[in-house]
């Protein structure tokens, strides 16, 4: 709540899980029935409903793919917290959210009638229904279409089952892809049925070929080089093997420093772990794991072969190419793969996500990619064709 012009404001979002946005204005009007007078402004996207004694339930659409994505990536993470018992539940609901494809912002001032408040906010729920559109209050509960409670920042939900909504028109707003990004998830999108895998048809590429801006030679590289830094404190960390770990990790940063240069690229994220005298299990396992993040690099580069992501990467592999060159040898042998290419790749990879998480989400069995793998290589894959304008390491999206 907010107290605008010295009247309380109420403030209701709509997350909506399809793009069926035209003449929202007229729908809004109708479906606040008898409640409604008339509407105002020019636009789908900015208007107001003029209730009967003549306030204003103002809309407001934002349906801009960078944005959406953005605010749907900060609101998985935050839902991401709540105990909610049933996980399978809770994975549906994360994968629900980010498949959301415009925001909604409603306002309307708040009196003593409570009538009045109950009749907007049915009349907000109809809206919702007719446009699939999920329901969120500022107490952070989110509301199915049909209004039973899917989850809430207290990890409660009224389903002990839930199946994500997946429009076949997921295409957003205002975006449009191209006929190579068409072909691309269509040729992708065979690939999965020709395994026996979930297949999202409909769903769009996430890295659009006109938007997609691949990183320097030299910029991958290093950013390699700082994957494998952190990874090396994990194994080091998480072998039980040093009876000094932190001594053994600084022979091998300064091994590193030696060959590539002061290691003044690293992340925010991977120096505080690397400064860490005692990291917490999770962070050893997340940065340990990134040793797949750095193979993806590595196969970005022309330096290794991969396939399909179905085994954990061999550590001493990218080892023997870490430990085997130094700055001015990886830069001369290393070849940036074509745009095409990793496009390719991401795109492949981004779906196996999406069908890794379905399996999970229906209790699948799939034995055709490792899901733990699959996570790794698409925050690879996001970062090189920088989805969503993104560059910043820490922060990549990782939308499935």
């Amino acid at each position: 709540m907010s107290d605008t012009n010295n009247q309380q404001q109420a403030n209701i979002t709509l997350y909506c899980a399809g793009s069926n946005l035209e003449g929202l204005k007229d729908k809004a009007l109708g479906k606040f029935g008898r409640n409604a007078i008339g509407a105002q402004g020019d636009s789908d996207r900015e208007f107001a409903v003029k209730l009967q004694d003549n306030t204003l339930v103002k809309f407001s659409v934002m349906a801009k793919p960078e944005v959406v994505m953005q605010q749907n990536a900060g609101m998985a993470n935050f839902f991401s917290k709540a105990p909610v018992k049933n996980a399978a539940v809770k994975q549906a609901a994360i994968h629900q959210i980010n498949m959301f494809t415009a925001i909604i912002g409603i306002t309307f001032p708040l009196t003593d009638d409570k009538n009045r408040t109950n009749a907007i906010i049915n009349g907000i729920f109809n809206v919702a229904s007719d446009i699939t559109a999920f329901v969120l209050y500022p107490s952070m509960e989110l509301f199915h279409p049909e209004g039973k409670l899917l989850i809430s920042v207290k990890g409660e939900t009224s389903y002990t089952e839930y199946y994500p909504i997946m429009c076949r028109d997921m295409i957003m707003p205002n975006v449009k892809m191209s006929e190579t990004d068409e072909a691309r998830a269509k040729k992708n999108n065979e690939i999965l049925k020709g395994k026996g895998m979930p297949c999202p048809e409909g769903m769009p590429v996430s890295a659009f070929e006109d938007k997609c801006v691949i990183p320097d030679k030299e910029t991958i590289v290093k950013r390699a080089v700082a994957i494998f830094a952190a990874a090396v404190k994990s194994e080091v960390y998480g072998s039980g093997a040093y009876e000094n770990p932190a001594e053994k990790l600084g022979e091998l940063l300064g091994a590193l420093e030696e060959r590539y240069g002061k290691l003044d690229f690293l992340s925010n994220e991977e120096k505080s772990y690397i400064d860490n005298a005692s990291p917490a299990d999770k962070d050893v396992n997340k940065f340990g794991w990134r040793y797949e993040c750095c193979a993806i690099l590595f196969w970005a580069l022309n330096l290794l072969d991969i396939d399909e992501p179905n085994e954990i990467v061999d550590a001493a592999t990218l080892g023997e190419i870490i430990w085997g060159n130094d700055m001015a040898s990886l830069m001369e042998k290393a070849v940036v793969r074509d745009k095409a290419e990793l496009l390719d790749k991401q795109d492949l990879v981004h779906r196996y996500d999406w069908a890794c998480i379905e399996a999970q989400i229906k209790k699948l069995q799939l034995n055709e990619v490792s899901a733990e793998v699959v996570v790794e290589w698409h925050y690879a894959l996001n970062w090189l064709t920088g989805v969503e304008g993104v560059t910043d390491w820490d922060k990549v999206p990782r939308k499935a």
